[in-house]
């Protein structure tokens, strides 16, 4: 009689391959559950760290969470108060509450941005006129939030023009000199932040937007102060122009004109873009609409009804599936959110909701932030910014 095959050794995880691992951990449901399956032990480690399309799905799969906002009051004199910071989740989670405990948020990483830094200008260049100027008029000890974009807050000191990227989650900071002296002139400064998908260990580069009251400029910087920064130009008019970083471009609005004006970060040249034709017709339009990007990258704009309905239009850039195809983009009414539904989530006095205006604030990855104004009797103004990582958690647009 034949002996019984030997028992088969039970199969286990460690048996599967990288590729039905990662299908595995795509499963779970956040990135600190993906950073402590891969910690526990070589085999995971090995199969997250050797798959960059792995980890790129994930992130799409899984966008990190809106953080919360920094709040910054301007006093007398335009002149910045220190931040605060209101972290917000919409339920309780111990992952998110042990990274605002463990970040920082009060900023305190910063350096004082005592413009004697020689990593955060020009001084070398300065001439003894302009040394002597700068006696006169010492440097605020207050960093200005500028923006925050994908988990970076961006600083600015107006008078010794250093500039900073901070992460306040794992508390990376990256200097970068300031922009040239012949732009020193600027009234109006905007950043916007380029960040490398693939290597987080990579620092980001800097759009750098200046304008005076004769000309504007724009250029990308690095914190590696021995690149040579390139400036160009800006087109046209760039009197109360907003920009908005979307998929390696900035996109300019303009209150008044019928046009957007981008820059491809990748090529440095302008072009320019037509509104949509509903927006393009507003008479007196202020650029209540806020351009954005969608979850995929594409971009987008969200206006308030034009007709004075209570909804948002939602705009695409795409093609007309409607019409014949002509290879062209356009800006396509793609569809309306109505807003009824907002005074479920706001706790109005008796009288008041007739004073409560809502207002549009940003569109990242296809979340539409608003915010509501009380009207009747306004307080000291006060600007909040997002701080979100990668994407907030609200209707996907």
């Amino acid at each position: 009689m034949a002996p019984p095959p030997p028992a088969k050794c039970p199969t286990t995880v460690l048996d599967l391959d990288d590729g039905l691992l990662c299908e595995v951990f795509l499963r779970l449901p956040a990135l600190p559950g993906l950073v402590r399956a891969a910690l526990s032990c070589r085999t995971f480690l090995r199969a997250v760290r050797s798959s960059p399309a792995f980890r790129r799905r994930f992130r799409e799969l899984h966008p990190s969470p809106f953080v919360g906002l920094f709040i910054q009051r301007l006093l007398k004199g335009w002149e910045p108060e220190a931040a605060s910071f209101d972290a917000h989740h919409r339920c309780p989670d111990r992952d998110f509450e042990a990274a605002v405990r463990g970040g920082d948020f009060s900023l305190t990483g910063l350096p004082l941005p005592d413009g004697d830094s020689q990593e955060c200008g020009d001084g070398d260049n300065m001439d003894e006129d302009d040394e002597d100027e700068d006696e006169e008029e010492d440097a605020s000890p207050v960093w200005e939030i500028e923006r925050c974009c994908d988990g970076y807050v961006v600083l600015f000191n107006r008078r010794a023009q250093p500039l900073a990227v901070y992460d306040p989650l794992t508390q990376a900071l990256h200097l970068f000199p300031a922009p040239p002296k012949d732009f020193s002139d600027a009234v109006n400064y905007e950043f916007h932040i380029i960040s490398s998908e693939e290597d987080s260990g990579v620092p980001p580069r800097v759009v750098c937007f200046c304008s005076g009251f004769f000309q504007a400029v724009v250029g990308v910087i690095s914190s590696d102060s021995s690149a040579e920064s390139e400036w160009r130009k800006f087109p046209g008019t760039a009197i109360g122009v907003t920009g908005r970083m979307v998929n390696g471009s900035v996109y300019w609005t303009h209150v008044g004109k019928p046009y957007i004006t981008v820059f491809d970060t990748t090529t440095l040249q302008f072009t320019k873009m037509d509104l949509p034709p509903l927006l393009a017709g507003q008479k007196g339009r202020e650029c209540a609409f806020v351009l954005g990007n969608t979850k995929d990258g594409r971009p987008c704009i969200v206006s308030p009804d034009l007709w004075g309905g209570c909804s948002l239009d939602v705009f695409f850039w795409r093609r007309d599936d409607e019409d014949y195809d002509d290879c062209l983009n356009y800006w396509i009414l793609d569809k309306s959110f109505p807003l009824k539904t907002i005074r479920q989530f706001i706790k109005f006095s008796e009288g008041d909701d007739e004073f409560i205006i809502l207002r549009l604030m940003d569109v990242i990855d296809g979340i539409v932030y608003l915010r509501t104004e009380y009207d009747g009797c306004r307080g000291s103004s006060a600007v909040a910014i997002l701080l979100s990582r990668k994407s907030g958690a609200q209707n996907d647009l």
